[in-house]
């Protein structure tokens, strides 16, 4: 987002006989620093902070000061609906509509990249408790930590898995705060029943957030040869990792755009679906093109819908594990995995890494890596992955988001 100069403002918006005057002309030196040095995500931290203070003053100082800090916002306002609301705003003489605009910054804005999400920090999951989420494949392994953590937090929890077994241990054993559904991912009528039986579960009647985990891996049938001739690969973890995966997205975004509509407002609440990729979705994984093939595309999910979700009050990241003891993979492969010296990540570091996600909903279109703790002292990071710093990748992007503008609006 290209730079406001707010200097302007001071030189004139503000009425010089004004007594508040000095204390805007400040704020506004403050935010120009702030957004030079720290850029968007920093500057809209700090004006939360300010709010308050900064209504006062509009209520003091009146129209002139209004127009101030419509400059002001602009410097921070990420989206072109938003800047055009508080400039509609700013030009009524009416200090009621301009302390509105100041409130509706609180609204969620269009996907903007501001470096990687700090990781190696404490949380606050307040935010998430009283909130319904659903996840594919819960029964067990990174489904099982997502569904404890999530629970742990305050979360109502339905969850699917075709280990009905395993399934309703975990429901019995949480005691009444989550919900065991049998359901086969690439079976659309199993992923619509879920979805229906999480609303009916959740206390609101809405479901909050979607963890697209379910997952498999199997011998890769593509990348073989057979002397006698080829023969028709498998193409079941096509099936389950992708075809599943888009069928969960197509359930996520109908249900968060029932319940919060397609235009930006205060009344929406905070919706996210998770991705669940792999440390294969951006290295190389020699001899196996099928697995590594699902992943990459996962990512593609992801960088297709982040820059429109927030029309829906919604955000989209995706979380790639590293190897973790899990059943996706048989107790040899672990073995042979562990006597090459890999550290492993763990199930305990991938419920953190949701929680991250989901309590702070400034975090959209990234991708987080469940990572061995010697990498990473939490046991997962923001690659910073999914943004490009070429100044030719730039402007490539920048030419393939005018053929399809997010601004003009959720569905074109």
């Amino acid at each position: 987002m290209a730079q406001v100069e707010l200097s302007s403002c001071a030189d004139g918006c503000i009425n010089r006989n004004n007594k508040h005057q000095a204390e805007l002309e400040e704020l506004v030196e403050e935010y120009e620093e702030r957004f030079v040095r720290g850029g968007d995500y920093v500057t809209r931290t700090y004006y939360q902070q300010d709010k308050a203070r900064l209504a006062e003053l509009i209520v003091a100082t009146g129209k002139s000061l209004a127009e101030a800090a419509y400059d002001l916002e602009c410097a921070f306002a990420s989206s072109y609906l938003e800047s055009q609301r508080l400039k509609e705003s700013a030009a009524k003489d009416n200090l009621e509509e301009s302390k509105r605009a100041l409130n509706e910054l609180d609204i969620m804005s269009g996907y903007t990249h501001t470096g990687p999400v700090p990781c190696d920090i404490d949380l606050d999951v307040s935010t998430v408790n009283g909130k319904t989420a659903i996840v594919t494949g819960g029964a067990n392994g990174l489904g099982e930590a997502y569904v404890r953590a999530l629970v742990q937090a305050g979360v109502s929890v339905c969850f699917g898995d075709l280990d009905v077994e395993g399934g309703n241990k975990l429901e019995n054993e949480l005691n009444g705060k989550a919900k065991f559904v049998k359901c086969d991912t690439t079976d659309w009528e199993d992923q619509l029943n879920l979805f229906e039986t999480a609303r009916a579960f959740s206390p609101s009647s809405k479901i909050h957030y979607v963890v697209a985990n379910a997952g498999i891996a199997a011998k890769d049938e593509v990348f073989d040869y057979n002397e006698s001739g080829p023969t028709k690969p498998s193409l079941k973890t096509v099936e389950v990792n992708l075809h599943g995966a888009l069928y969960t997205t197509k359930l996520a975004t109908h249900h968060f755009i029932k319940q919060n509509g397609k235009q930006p407002s205060q009344e929406q609440e905070d919706t996210c679906l998770i991705l669940i990729g792999s440390g294969a979705a951006f290295l190389d994984v020699a001899r196996g093109p099928t697995y590594p093939a699902t992943k990459w595309a996962i990512r593609g999910i992801m960088h297709s819908l982040r820059r429109t979700s927030h029309y829906y009050g919604s955000r989209l990241n995706v979380i790639s594990p590293w190897y973790v003891k899990t059943k996706i993979l048989s107790e040899e492969a672990f073995e042979q995995v562990k006597s090459k010296g890999v550290e492993f990540a763990t199930t305990e570091d991938a419920g953190s890494c949701l929680l991250r996600i989901l309590s702070d909903k400034s975090v959209n279109g990234h991708s987080f890596f469940l990572s061995a703790r010697k990498w990473a002292s939490r046991g997962y990071m923001d690659l910073d992955l999914e943004d490009y710093e070429d100044e030719l990748l730039k402007e490539i992007q920048k030419d393939q988001l005018a053929n399809a503008p997010p601004e003009d609006g959720l569905m074109i």
